[in-house]
């Protein structure tokens, strides 16, 4: 899912003259598309692909946009993949399966062990010969599950690996909501930074016009002074804003040392919002992680239910007993069977699973309003803040025209110099709240596609670190 149009601006890896910091680490070179070019085509091949243009562009609309303008503004996915799958969080998570794979083969196995015991003594006599004997005992035991319960202990051990399964896709969607986050960040410190660049060379331009007015005895030492005082605050108001994007860019180079990101001479104008309601909160609803989380929560608590119901009824243990006495003289061979009698713990046991699926299903229910009213709200975020850009463009265009027609009229000497600075200040105040407005458009689409399972979604199987 992309922007339909082309985005305007150059595309570069290479950081842009006049351009914050690159996050360290990044690749240099241009970043462009290549241009096409071939053997010449008969009219039918260029009408016929011409319509198969059409109609993906028209797909891609349906679906909220076609992925170029989101792929040249964003890492490589396989390079997002690999980055994510490296870090530590996720390769916790794989470990926690591993180690769920090894406790449903433990559960199967049970503790059904064989018990062997040897008893061996001297057992003295008195009314007999001979007085002292030697005397032993030997037997060995194993409790017998009783039917049923082992299928219920490997449904058990299921149910925790699909968790496990699915609180690794949870760290990766979380891993790669951090990612926006950064990147998001960075992006908007970036285009600050270069908004307060630009206008501290606009404002020195205008500094030069004065002095030259000035030189001409047609401004006054007032004027110089406030064209001056306009440029030290810009170019002070531009290193700060430089020095925030320098900062956002390190954390982002930390945090995601492996990726390079594209370096757009400027933000390109974000994409309308996705049109259709019910196929991207649906979408959402079934990516969710959270969701598949709490739904295996609700099966592990009710297998666990199952199996207290189960144990009320204990294993019974048998076994083999053999040993012999007076020297040998008597000898046994016996059978040993043991029946626990259930009391107040298995009931209690059982009361307790049954409160904790009750419990299990309530936090389910919970989650499931809890996403489909993240899933809408994402939905209207992204929707509002491609508006707000639009209105924040259209209040930059019309104060960018009243200032250049100010700027003009002064250089000819008509109009004063206060009301070019202010209108100039006026909107490049616009001009960074409309590159704001693009930011955060584009990381609300992001957030959309990510959540969707339309960005970076995690592979099925999910990669192993």
């Amino acid at each position: 899912m992309s922007p339909l149009g082309r985005p305007k601006g150059e595309y570069r890896r290479a950081q842009p003259e006049g351009c914050p910091m690159t996050p360290p680490g990044r690749p240099k070179g241009e970043y462009r598309r290549a241009q096409p070019g071939g053997t010449p085509v008969s009219r039918a091949s260029r009408l016929r692909a011409a319509a198969w243009v059409l109609a993906a562009l028209l797909a891609a609309q349906a679906r909220g946009g076609s992925p170029s303008a989101d792929t040249e503004l964003l890492p490589p996915a396989h390079e997002v993949a690999a980055a994510l799958a490296a870090s530590p969080l996720w390769r916790a998570a794989d470990e926690a399966i591993t180690a769920e794979q090894a406790s449903r083969r433990q559960v199967l196995a049970g503790p059904y062990e064989w018990l062997g015991t040897v008893n061996v003594g001297q057992r003295h006599y008195r009314d007999t010969l001979p007085r002292n004997a030697i005397e032993w005992e030997a037997s060995l035991e194993r409790a017998l599950r009783l039917p049923g319960k082992r299928d219920a202990a490997d449904r058990l051990g299921g149910a925790r690996i699909e968790l496990a399964q699915a609180q690794r896709s949870l760290t990766w969607r979380e891993q790669a909501r951090a990612l926006l986050e950064r990147y998001g960040t960075w992006l908007r410190e970036r285009e600050a930074a270069r908004i307060w660049a630009e206008q501290a060379a606009l404002l020195q331009a205008q500094a030069a016009v004065v002095a030259e007015r000035r030189r001409l005895g047609d401004a006054a030492r007032l004027e110089q002074v406030q064209a001056e005082a306009a440029v030290a605050q810009a170019q002070g108001l531009a290193a700060g804003a430089d020095a925030r994007a320098r900062a956002a860019g390190d954390a982002l180079a930390r945090q995601f040392p492996t990726l390079a990101f594209p370096q757009p001479a400027r933000l390109p104008d974000p994409p309308a919002a996705p049109a259709e309601d019910a196929d991207w909160i649906d979408a959402q609803l079934a990516g969710a992680p959270e969701l598949a989380s709490a739904r295996q929560a609700v099966q592990i608590a009710e297998e666990l239910l199952r199996i207290e119901e189960l144990e009320r009824r204990p294993d019974p243990t048998v076994g083999l007993r053999v040993g012999q006495a007076r020297d040998a003289n008597e000898q046994f061979v016996g059978v040993v069977l043991k029946i626990p009698f259930a009391g107040e713990h298995r009931a209690a046991a059982v009361s307790v699973a049954a409160s904790r699926t009750a419990a299990a299903a309530l936090l389910h229910d919970a989650a499931q309003r809890r996403a489909a009213i993240d899933a809408r709200l994402r939905l209207d975020e992204a929707r509002i803040a491609y508006g707000g850009w639009e209105h924040a463009q259209l209040a930059l265009d019309k104060l960018d025209q009243a200032a250049q027609g100010l700027a003009r009229g002064y250089r000819l000497g008509e109009g004063s110099l206060a009301e070019v600075l202010a209108a100039r200040r006026l909107a490049n105040e616009q001009r960074a709240a409309a590159a704001a407005a693009a930011a955060d458009a584009w990381g609300a689409r992001w957030r959309l596609m990510l959540e969707a399972g339309r960005l970076w979604a995690c592979p099925d199987p999910c990669p192993r670190p």
